[in-house]
């Protein structure tokens, strides 16, 4: 019984926290988001990713981006660990925009009892070259928290996510340009692999006609030793 209030409290926190967001949305999209990743130990401080996926829109009518992701982590301490990226991106809304992507993460994680929790700031820099549009860059700071929670005796865990995007640069530099949040729960399949699935609402802020994305996402993730 004790377990199942837990989850009740959980559901009821993710809802204050989603209200807010879907009250003032103006366009609204439905998605669906899909990701598989792998990562592999170099050394005992040192490892790669890898990750590919993809994004729907129009209420998943059609294609809105893939893209495809490696990158090297560092394990600075006990609690904190670094991370540099390079991702590409094909994006198709009016026609198709090819993005490319850099971005340094510095995380710091920790645990009190059975609730752990995660910040990480991530700083990004995107070219977008495009076939309707003029090439510009994009520089962001990117911070999210979330917490989880590991239930006794049963594999699943529930999460929830908050992440904030302040632009750096042109006319959004120092202006929250998107907000973004998360519920799901992470379940194992074995020692090494596990599935997540979770609901997100992706805010955009700073447009003429922002949209609000409502997602479903779902990712499969691998160690390979």
């Amino acid at each position: 019984m004790k377990r199942f209030k837990l989850i009740g409290f959980f559901l009821l926190l993710v809802m204050a926290s989603l209200h807010p967001i879907i009250l003032y949305g103006q366009e609204n999209d439905f998605q669906l988001w899909g990701d598989l990743s792998a990562s592999y130990k170099i050394t005992k401080k040192i490892g790669i990713q890898g990750e590919a996926g993809l994004r729907t829109r129009e209420n998943t009518q059609l294609l809105k981006q893939y893209y495809a992701e490696t990158g090297l982590n560092y394990q600075i301490s006990k609690r904190y660990d670094a991370q540099i990226n390079y991702r590409f991106t094909d994006y198709y809304l009016f026609g198709k925009t090819s993005i490319q992507r850099l971005s340094a993460d510095l995380s710091y994680d920790n645990k009190w009892k059975r609730l752990s929790y995660r910040v990480r700031v991530r700083y990004q820099q995107e070219w977008f070259i495009s076939n309707y549009s003029h090439e510009f860059t994009e520089q962001l700071l990117r911070t999210k928290i979330s917490v989880k929670y590991n239930i006794k005796k049963i594999k699943l865990a529930p999460y929830l996510g908050f992440e904030h995007f302040l632009g750096l640069n042109g006319k959004n530099a120092f202006l929250s340009t998107a907000l973004r949040i998360s519920a799901g729960v992470d379940y194992p399949l074995t020692k090494k692999s596990g599935i997540s699935i979770a609901y997100l609402v992706d805010k955009e802020l700073l447009k003429s006609v922002p949209t609000t994305a409502f997602a479903i996402s779902v990712g499969y993730k691998i160690k390979l030793n």
